[in-house]
């Protein structure tokens, strides 16, 4: 079982500054958005960093999630779905990254949010 596979998300790029996955929403995305308002665009975001968080770590070690700050702009509607999470901060033991969502072809932002993470040990 595999969050990508599971709901269709596609990485577009992966690196230790820069992450971006796309997804195509569906109707059943919306319903489950109409749930749990936030949701999906939580889990781009958390998705995204956490890809280029654990880019950053030495191996027997990963990156846990400390925290999320999001901001849900606009509503979501069915189309292609984009996030690009940005390093803003790599310490020895945690980082913080930034993300934003938007739909394909469009400059209008659906959501900005912050995700810090922590390095652990394996």
């Amino acid at each position: 079982m595999s969050l990508l596979n599971d709901l269709g998300i596609e990485v577009v790029e992966k690196g230790r500054h820069k992450v971006v996955l796309q997804m195509e929403l569906n109707e059943e995305h919306l319903q489950m958005e109409d749930k749990k308002a936030g949701s999906i665009n939580a889990m781009m975001s958390e998705t995204a960093a956490s890809i280029g968080a654990n880019l950053n770590v030495e191996d027997n070690n990963t990156a846990a999630i400390l925290g999320v700050s999001l901001h849900n702009l606009n509503s979501l509607k069915l189309g292609k779905l984009i996030v690009e999470a940005i390093s803003v901060k790599n310490g020895s033991n945690v980082q913080t990254w930034q993300a934003t969502t938007h739909f394909d072809n469009s400059a209008i932002t659906n959501s900005l949010s912050t995700v810090t993470l922590k390095k652990i040990q394996l």
